[in-house]
């Protein structure tokens, strides 16, 4: 998955896995420890989609925040101004849904949010140590 942010391409494959990884765990830690694994499972599809969703649109917002303030959005800086604009929407959407879902839905499995919410902070922490390995190796050679 490549994904193009201007005149540059970056590499999205060490990410996706990261979260692949990190769906694969939670769904094994939940399903071995959790009381009521069925609970946990729906609660942790809910909070980890979040979770990616706002991910998602935290790239595609610094992409094109990147792309503005550098000097390739000159012709269109107004175009990427608004994508700015509305990717950053879209993201704070995403974490209003968070706290939406958090406040509204009873939930009785604290380890599926804690999964699913973990993977803010896990995917982009993992994905990013593999992309770094990577491109180390790439330098190297």
């Amino acid at each position: 998955m490549i994904a193009r942010f201007g005149k540059h391409s970056v590499d999205l494959r060490p990410f996706v896995w990261a979260t692949l990884l990190w769906t694969v765990v939670s769904v094994g830690a939940l399903s071995s420890f959790s009381e009521d694994p069925g609970a946990a499972l729906r609660s942790l599809a809910i909070y980890l989609g979040l979770a990616i969703f706002d991910l998602f649109f935290l790239v595609k917002t610094v992409a094109a925040t990147l792309v503005l303030m550098s000097d390739q959005g000159a012709k269109n800086r107004t175009a990427y101004a608004i994508q700015a604009l509305v990717y950053g929407g879209l993201k704070f959407a995403g974490l209003g849904a968070i706290g939406l879902c958090l406040w509204k839905i009873p939930s009785t499995t604290s380890g599926g949010i804690l999964f699913g919410l973990g993977a803010i902070v896990a995917i982009p922490l993992l994905g990013g140590f593999l992309w770094s390995r990577r491109e180390i190796k790439e330098s190297e050679s």
